[in-house]
């Protein structure tokens, strides 16, 4: 609450502080901030309001609200704004929740008189066109791409983006190159389904509000049967024989349509390393010998985010569960490895179900990474149907302050 008492005529009659004490508030504070609109002040008696022009020539309502002087000190009685955007009006009344909670026929008269205030100070509404109000500083303002070469952080081995390589809507074709700009040489080559429309994987302007590079890859795919476009490195791809033992950090971005369909889609990855657990000598809980060694997947659960990996240390998996992805939104993923235990961040926020299972490193048999490919059994059995954004993959843990959202 910020305690500022306005210094009109009508309302210095009744603080009994100076005017130099609350002039550095609207001077310094108040006046040139177009975005505060409105003051909630107190501890000074009795309530009161009026409206102030602001630098911008754009009205501030500046309210005091005070109860300590009346009856049981108030009592714990509040001050609700209602923000009414459909009528372009704050609705304000003051209530006594305590005296409410009372039986009607116990309370005392100066009890009822103070269930619900009504004088003029008190309950109240306030015209506001809020889009006129706003309009000088709303919608927060594009935040611009950033070059490539800002993200290549420390321990980079491989960096995907899609901007300045493809006219929106265009289509990508089978054997195309996307660059891998890390310099590692992890470079992606598309890859075509049998039987798959021309525009099935296209270049997109369409990108996160806080990604860095300003474009995606859309992609329009499935299974029943197997159909579209995916990259994948290429056999000699350095990323190939990495296993991270030190950790790791992988981020991308993704949005799902709205056509997406659970049978059709679901448990259709992102990114995903080849090579059936089976190969590498897999077995135990939760194994599915035939899945791949690692893959950040959107399940066909509710399009939760999944990241199933088969550590070194282990025979079985560890999987990092989300919650359910809103379609038609941008969302930023990262999983991070600190050597240690695997966490799952969406939109910067750690997920709860980020199991303890001490994990290290990403178990490879040296075969290529797939993007937006899924392999089952050594074999193609489903491709990711929606857009992706900027990919990078680091080999070691980096904090939320130096994720691709932040830097």
């Amino acid at each position: 609450m910020t305690t500022f008492s306005p210094t009109s005529p009508a309302t210095r009659r009744t603080t009994p502080h100076s005017p130099r004490t609350v002039r550095p508030l609207w001077d310094r504070l108040i006046a040139d901030n177009d975005q505060i609109f409105l003051t909630l002040n107190g501890h000074y008696w009795p309530s009161g309001r009026t409206t102030r022009k602001n630098a911008h020539g754009n009205d501030v309502h500046l309210h005091i609200a005070n109860y300590q002087n009346r009856f049981f000190g108030g009592g714990g009685m509040i001050r609700l704004y209602h923000f009414d955007l459909a009528r372009d009006t704050i609705d304000v009344e003051t209530v006594n929740p305590w005296i409410l909670a009372q039986k009607p026929e116990s309370r005392s008269a100066l009890a009822a008189e103070h269930v619900r205030l009504t004088g003029p100070v008190d309950d109240f509404s306030i015209p506001v066109d809020f889009e006129q109000r706003f309009s000088g500083f709303a919608p927060v303002p594009a935040r611009p791409s950033r070059p490539a070469d800002r993200m290549l952080v420390r321990g980079t081995v491989a960096y995907w983006r899609f901007d300045g390589q493809g006219a929106p809507g265009t289509a990508l074709t089978r054997g195309q190159t996307v660059r891998d700009l890390s310099g590692r040489g992890n470079d992606l080559t598309v890859v075509t389904t049998p039987g798959t429309p021309a525009d099935a994987l296209t270049w997109s302007d369409d990108h996160h509000p806080d990604q860095p590079g300003h474009a995606s890859l859309k992609f329009t795919g499935g299974r029943n049967p197997v159909n579209g476009s995916y990259l994948t490195t290429k056999d000699a791809a350095p990323l190939n024989t990495e296993t991270f033992r030190g950790g790791y950090t992988i981020e991308t971005f993704v949005r799902i349509p709205l056509d997406w369909d659970a049978g059709r889609n679901g448990n259709a990855s992102v990114l995903s390393r080849r090579g059936a657990a089976r190969a590498a000598g897999k077995h135990g809980r939760n194994t599915d010998p035939n899945e791949p060694l690692a893959q950040l997947a959107i399940t066909n659960n509710g399009r939760e985010v999944q990241f199933n990996h088969y550590p070194l240390n282990t025979t079985y998996p560890t999987t990092n569960w989300s919650h359910g992805l809103a379609e038609l939104r941008w969302w930023h993923i990262a999983v991070v490895n600190d050597g240690r235990c695997t966490r799952l961040y969406v939109e910067s926020s750690p997920v709860a179900d980020d199991p303890r299972r001490v994990s290290l490193g990403l178990t490879s048999l040296g075969l290529p990474w797939l993007v937006g490919g899924h392999e089952y059994a050594g074999a193609i059995d489903v491709v990711f149907h929606g857009a992706v954004g900027d990919i990078r993959i680091v080999n070691r843990p980096l904090a939320q302050r130096d994720f691709l959202t932040a830097g």
